[in-house]
């Protein structure tokens, strides 16, 4: 066994995977309503998964803009400013594309530089979470 799999932090990411998965569930139980259960959701990542900031975007297939539907960690204005058009930034090439996308440095990332925060981050995490013919969209953590 290596040092790296021995690590108690090694140890505790997949209980705390688990607990988020068994949370999220019981969260989604409570209401068949998407408004109903999105930001507990959101919330939940971030406590469970030690993130500052957790969107949801959705595409808006008549106007082709992309917005935060919700957010965890931005404030109101914040998350206005979160449009993007198909291909645009991170979340437009994650829903453009459907591939998820990891920006380790965002400071090095001309894709991050649409994000709506005022303040850097370091890493984001975009992934597509839902791709039909009536909707599309994009997680960020």
């Amino acid at each position: 066994m290596n040092a790296a799999s021995s690590s108690p932090r090694a140890d505790v990411r997949p209980l705390r995977e688990v607990t988020l998965l068994y949370h999220v569930s019981r969260v989604l139980d409570q209401s068949l309503d998407m408004r109903d259960v999105v930001n507990p959701v959101l919330e939940a990542l971030a406590e469970y998964m030690d993130m500052k900031y957790v969107t949801l975007t959705l595409l808006n297939r008549k106007t082709g803009d992309i917005l935060i539907e919700a957010a965890h960690g931005l404030s109101p204005q914040q998350a206005r400013r979160g449009r993007y058009k198909l291909g645009e930034g991170v979340t437009g090439q994650v829903v453009l594309t459907g591939k998820p996308a990891v920006i380790p440095k965002t400071s090095e990332s001309p894709l991050a530089r649409s994000c709506p925060l005022t303040r850097p981050i370091t890493t984001i995490l975009r992934t597509q979470i839902c791709r039909t013919s009536s909707m599309s969209g994009c997680g960020k953590v």
